[in-house]
């Protein structure tokens, strides 16, 4: 069995890593013998932090190409491709419409024939498929019906769906691969509102739930035995913060009242006796085009006790992350991913929303009340649940470990239902 996972793990987001690494731990452990290839847009750097090769996304590099071109006719081609690309992929993956008959770049046919040699193709979660990001986000897929290649969409969120051309898009696809594996059940309330079609949906977990503990072969760094032993000399809480760009004006917020609001549970947190790690699942290695640090270290002009705020500078990867958030006594995540690896290595998690993606997250597992609403903190009634969080935490830690167990077992469930299904195709 040889297969193709793409999609949105670019591991400069260390949630996008976590997502692919629990997929690929799962396939290991369920078909030892598969050929898994992993495709990336930043594969020098995925590759380092997955510790596995990775090849590099040619669809991305194209896009790169395009957005490159000088001169009047490049800025034509631009337009062009923003305007009508995804409409000529759409046609020429249905073969429906006049613009099937026109040419699409080279770069499109040679992914298509690239994608002759796999048996399925395995679009990998978390948020992808999002509006705010475009069409684009579904070329892949699109490729991949033109290769008439099974596609199994695994792990997602999806939606919201407020614009015609990304709806068309999102419907079809959705209603042409093999599964549309959802993490969680607000994507199909989204689906339905937005008469999307939803025949192919199936109710799964998020990937990043099958990160084994890879205890026989994790080898600590210099920098990881370096911030464990900062946590163990004093009680501590870590943090995840973001740029809310694109999300702040769906929001009607802004990024300094966000980072005022964050340092006013980081405040109380130092005030109750406790340190603060703040820690980055994003980080611009290698190009990428967040660094969550550069947000904590704004945030350290707001701490009245700087010296027991701590923010890691080290380029982790989302298992050494895992180790150190098991050192934790909680942690509090405006990214999602940075609660589900908490969650994952056994310390709790508050989930800070400012997508539906981190409730519906929670509501799966059983624990609700982990997500809050932006709004919670940005009125500061945010301080006060953390406050009432860390008081309760062998209760919760009770609560977590059952809810992980059961979150993995059906993960591992999903996963072994797709391995069987190409099976059988191939």
């Amino acid at each position: 069995m040889k297969l193709l996972i793409l999609g949105n793990h670019t591991c400069g987001n260390r949630g996008d890593s976590a997502i692919l690494r629990g997929l690929v731990d799962a396939i290991t452990r369920l078909a030892p013998d598969a050929d898994v290839d992993v495709m990336s847009r930043y594969p020098v750097s995925s590759a380092w932090l997955l510790d596995r090769p990775v090849l590099s996304d040619p669809l991305h590099q194209q896009m790169k190409r395009h957005n490159r071109a000088t001169g009047l006719m490049g800025k034509v081609k631009k337009v062009l491709r923003r305007r009508y690309q995804h409409q000529v992929l759409l046609s020429k993956a249905s073969g429906d419409g006049q613009l099937r008959n026109i040419a699409i770049p080279q770069g499109f046919l040679n992914f298509v024939k690239q994608l002759a040699q796999y048996d399925a193709i395995i679009q990998v979660g978390g948020s992808f498929f999002v509006d705010l990001y475009g069409t684009p986000q579904f070329e892949h897929a699109l490729c991949s019906f033109m290769a008439n290649k099974p596609l199994f969409i695994v792990g997602h969120s999806v939606g919201p769906f407020h614009d015609p051309q990304f709806n068309q898009l999102a419907n079809y696809v959705f209603g042409q691969c093999d599964a549309l594996i959802l993490r969680e059940k607000v994507s199909l309330e989204l689906m339905t509102q937005s008469q999307i079609d939803s025949q192919k949906v199936e109710q799964g977990v998020d990937t990043a739930w099958l990160v084994a503990p890879h205890e026989e072969d994790f080898v600590a760094s210099y920098a990881v035995k370096h911030w464990l032993g900062v946590v163990a000399q004093q009680k501590t809480v870590a943090i995840t913060l973001r740029d809310l760009a694109p999300f702040d004006k769906r929001l009607g917020t802004t990024q300094q009242a966000y980072e005022q609001a964050f340092a006013g549970v980081v405040n109380r947190l130092i005030d109750a006796g406790y340190q603060v790690l703040a820690l980055s699942t994003c980080t611009g290695i290698d190009s990428y085009n967040k660094d969550d640090r550069m947000v904590a270290l704004k945030l350290r002009a707001l701490i009245k006790d700087a010296s027991r705020y701590h923010v890691v500078m080290d380029e982790l990867n989302d298992l050494e992350m895992g180790k150190l958030l098991a050192a934790c006594e909680l942690t509090v995540g405006t990214r999602l991913h940075s609660a589900i690896i908490s969650m994952n290595f056994g310390t709790p998690a508050i989930a800070v929303n400012y997508e539906h993606k981190s409730a519906g997250i929670m509501q799966q597992l059983g624990m609700p009340e982990m997500a809050v609403d932006i709004r919670q903190l940005l009125d500061g009634s945010l301080e006060g649940l953390v406050a009432d969080t860390v008081g309760q935490l062998p209760e919760i830690n009770a609560r977590l470990n059952n809810a992980v167990a059961a979150e993995r077992a059906r993960g591992i469930s999903m996963v072994q239902s797709v391995l069987a299904r190409i099976e059988e195709k191939a």
